[in-house]
């Protein structure tokens, strides 16, 4: 631009126009020169605030995925610490069952001996292989009941953890998208 203004005030000049066309193209290239100075400075700023911008973007997609990622883990370990307690509440479940049997049987015991009956075989006897049986399936159906629900807490804590994985590398990805997204605005505004 600057070199263009210069050979039209050579050309002014030397059809005798003078100094004042020398002066006015003069004048004219210092501004198109300081126009074309602000012009990049001004773009210049603009891409350093994008870039800012950008990086921003950037940081913020990773800490939030961070974040999600570090929550999903804290349920992991929450879904663990359920299947841990699971188990106590089962074994606290079947050693009831366990005393309930032994009160039963004594106050059974109790009862037949004061009618005179003997406990070593007979009713006595019949009602206490019943009760045992009973209070043993009881047991039976509550581990399994206990094994369910802590194998349902595992599996939840799997997919915790797997869902914590996929927010890592989710945040990763958007971050990088981010990242790319502004090179090839930067690319685009160089050829243009």
């Amino acid at each position: 631009m600057e070199l263009a203004v210069t050979a039209i005030g050579k050309v002014l000049g030397g059809l005798g126009l003078g100094s004042a066309a020398g002066a006015a193209a003069g004048t004219a290239a210092t501004g198109a020169a300081a126009a074309t100075g602000a012009a990049a400075a001004s773009s210049g700023a603009l891409t350093a605030l994008q870039g800012l911008g950008s990086v921003l973007k950037v940081l913020g997609t990773i800490g939030a995925g961070a974040a999600a990622a570090s929550e999903s883990r804290q349920l992991a370990v929450e879904a663990d610490l359920q299947a841990g307690q699971e188990q106590l509440a089962g074994q606290q479940r079947q050693n009831r069952i366990r005393q309930e049997l032994g009160r039963v049987l004594g106050q059974n015991d109790v009862t037949y001996a004061a009618a005179g009956i003997d406990l070593s075989g007979g009713i006595a006897q019949s009602q206490a292989q019943t009760a045992r049986q009973q209070a043993q399936t009881e047991i039976s159906i509550d581990q399994r009941d206990t094994e369910f629900r802590r194998a349902m807490y595992r599996q939840r804590a799997i997919g915790y953890r797997q869902r914590a994985s996929t927010q890592s590398g989710g945040a990763l990805l958007g971050a990088l998208g981010t990242a790319a997204d502004f090179g090839i605005q930067l690319a685009g505004r160089g050829s243009a």
